[in-house]
């Protein structure tokens, strides 16, 4: 039994039948790409409340740069040239949410709108925050590859836009686990039971808004509220307190 719900993040991918370009990105940076990457660094800086060059670093390290000074140095200023054809089909891509299009490095891969947009489509609200997104999937992708290579393969370190929104959502993700309560550590083990309890334990490391630093009985059950619906759950919560300073020593 449920006793309240909380958001969840969805993971998806997208499989087209292109083919992979000879590389995931040049070796040079275009002039294009520094300029996207400068202002994803603002946007990083803003959302993590970093300082800005700390934020640069960190984008130029996801392109495999050292920091950024070493990136911006990097910039591939040749005029463009006639692009070469596009290399033979070497079977179904799989993309996560914000990778780049092989075939078109100008568009992006969005998961929750299932197409691949333009950067400015990514500067829009979505129903599931881009960061929170875009790394749960990256973290599935990693944690099970044969789930993706069995019906797509990805590309190889595809560069992804939503880089300075990974690493806000890695550095809230953090800030979240230090503010977290021995009671909310303790629930986080009762998961498995098949009991009230492993109901709410269930439940409540579902709910992004549960609060997790909570000291006392009575702010638990302050949030859980009254009404016909919270009676059980309430009634769970308590057992689980009383079980729980069982376990204080």
């Amino acid at each position: 039994m449920a006793f309240f719900m909380g958001l969840s993040g969805l993971v998806c991918g997208r499989i087209t039948p292109w083919g992979p370009s000879e590389t995931a990105m040049q070796a040079s940076p275009s002039p294009a790409l520094i300029e996207q990457s400068r202002r994803n660094a603002k946007r990083l800086a803003k959302q993590a409340d970093i300082p800005l060059n700390q934020a640069q670093d960190q984008i130029a390290q996801s392109f495999g740069f050292g920091n950024w000074s070493q990136f911006a140095k990097a910039r591939d200023d040749k005029p463009a040239s006639i692009p070469a054809p596009a290399p033979a089909p070497r079977g179904p891509r799989r993309y996560l949410h914000g990778d780049q299009d092989e075939r078109n490095p100008a568009v992006y891969y969005c998961a929750e709108c299932d197409f691949f947009g333009e950067p400015d489509h990514f500067e829009r609200p979505h129903r599931v925050p881009h960061g929170e997104r875009a790394l749960s999937a990256i973290e599935r992708f990693q944690r099970s590859p044969s789930d993706y290579t069995s019906i797509g393969h990805r590309p190889e370190n595809p560069p992804n836009i939503l880089q300075p929104d990974i690493e806000a959502e890695k550095l809230a993700r953090a800030a979240r686990e230090a503010a977290r309560g021995p009671f909310h550590r303790w629930i986080e083990q009762q998961r498995d039971r098949d009991d009230p309890v492993g109901d709410l334990a269930y439940d409540v490391m579902r709910d992004k808004r549960f609060p997790t630093g909570v000291q006392s009985l009575k702010e638990a059950t302050q949030y859980l509220g009254s009404g016909m619906g919270r009676r059980d759950a309430v009634k769970a919560l308590k057992q689980a307190w009383r079980e729980f300073e069982a376990t204080v020593v």
